[in-house]
């Protein structure tokens, strides 16, 4: 059996350096592509990378080639050709491309559709400043959506339980790169704002990354799962330059996801020290309050009323007094004023209800004589009389009667009995 020589990592990185340094085809070749992860050392050397939808590659700009490029300033986004060629950077074992010049093409197609996201759902309110809430002060759990093998998570456990050692922390694990993270964040972060957690607020992010990397946090569920969260949510996804869309959707984001862990988690020494000084503040309100009332008290309890108060209410009295006799005289003039101001009317009244009177009292005592003169006791009056039986049948004739029978007799000014004696001829 023929033994297999074992390499050393050098040895093979330094096979596939010519390898790949070999061939035509890879020492001078353009490349188009949209910068990501741009960046710039002291030295004016610039990296970054090129990338389409599915893939990227490391590039490298020398100072001693970019001094030569005069095109619009490089920055992430930008969509490039790239003349070079391929190298093998062996302590690393990290392919990439050493470019020795540069063509603009325009804006990458990446950032472009992050940028129309971005506007449609900004137009949707989505990012609006009003719909961000306050943090809660005082957070006794915090809910951690992130990957549970990141660095993320352990500098998030670490700051909060440095900060406030008593903290409780939930984490819900989720993906934060790749195929299915989307629906992975989105999973977590509705875990964290079910009510049977009782999360106070939550942390949703991963560490830093190429654009590429954090792509899964432009994703427009996961930004709308950002903005709709019932607790409060910090986005705390580790970037440098660029920034995603689910740090404009949450009530607040952090460049790492440390200072995400500061932004939540009160300093224990800090709120020690908050809470003396209240007490103190306190003490001393209730002190500076209980010497105002006593003062006051004092100021009271010298007032007339509590030294004198019999005088006081005899003082009192007087004063009822004088205003009911006030109230009286007021009343009176008031009365003999609207007794002025109606009298002509009354007097007139009263001389037309007396003349009416008299005219009606004339008029009565004629028709009461012109009754007089037609009634029964005036005919009486007059000397006539009226003869009834015992009955009370009136007599009119002689022949009506009997010899010896008792008669009434009514004259006007009274009545008389007597006898029949016969007819007078």
């Amino acid at each position: 059996m023929e033994e297999t020589k074992t390499y050393s990592v050098s040895e093979i990185n330094s096979i596939v350096k010519q390898l790949l340094t070999g061939p035509d085809i890879l020492r001078n070749i353009w490349i188009q592509g949209e910068i990501s992860n741009y960046s710039k050392s002291h030295q004016g050397h610039i990296y970054f990378n090129l990338k389409d939808p599915k893939s990227l590659i490391a590039c490298t700009f020398f100072s001693y080639s970019n001094g030569r490029y005069k095109g619009k300033p490089l920055e992430n986004g930008m969509e490039i050709k790239a003349f070079g060629a391929i190298s093998v950077y062996e302590p690393r074992g990290q392919y990439n491309l050493n470019i020795s010049k540069i063509e603009e093409l325009g804006q990458g197609d990446l950032l472009l559709q992050i940028e129309e996201l971005k506007r449609k759902l900004a137009a949707q309110g989505v990012f609006d400043p009003e719909r961000k809430r306050k943090l809660p002060a005082f957070p006794w759990r915090i809910g951690v959506a992130t990957s549970p093998t990141g660095a993320a998570i352990e500098d998030i456990i670490r700051i909060s339980k440095q900060r406030f050692p008593n903290i409780d922390i939930l984490i819900s694990p989720c993906l934060v790169q790749g195929d299915g993270a989307p629906e992975s964040i989105i999973s977590a972060i509705k875990q964290l704002n079910d009510p049977k957690w009782d999360v106070d607020l939550i942390i949703a992010g991963r560490g830093g990354g190429s654009t590429e990397d954090l792509m899964a946090f432009n994703d427009e569920k996961v930004v709308l799962a950002f903005a709709e969260s019932r607790v409060p949510i910090i986005s705390a996804v580790g970037h440098q330059i660029d920034s995603v869309l689910s740090d404009l959707a949450a009530d607040h984001f952090a460049p790492t996801p440390t200072a995400a862990a500061e932004m939540a988690v009160p300093e224990m020494e800090l709120v020690e020290s908050g809470l003396i000084e209240f007490e103190v503040r306190l003490k001393t309100a209730l002190k500076n309050q209980a010497s105002n009332l006593k003062e006051r008290l004092r100021i009271l309890t010298n007032k007339k009323a509590f030294l004198d108060p019999r005088s006081m209410l005899n003082d009192r009295i007087l004063q009822l007094d004088e205003i009911n006799s006030r109230i009286h005289l007021l009343g009176k003039n008031y009365l003999m004023s609207a007794q002025n101001k109606f009298s002509p009317v009354s007097n007139g009244l009263i001389t037309s209800f007396k003349s009416q009177l008299e005219r009606k009292k004339k008029e009565f005592q004629l028709l009461s004589g012109k009754l007089e003169g037609f009634s029964p006791l005036g005919t009486l009056k007059r000397g006539y009389s009226v003869v009834r039986k015992k009955g009370k049948k009136v007599v009119t004739s002689p022949a009506q009667l009997e010899k010896e029978e008792e008669l009434e007799v009514i004259l006007a000014e009274g009545r008389i009995r007597v006898s029949y004696q016969g007819e007078i001829q």
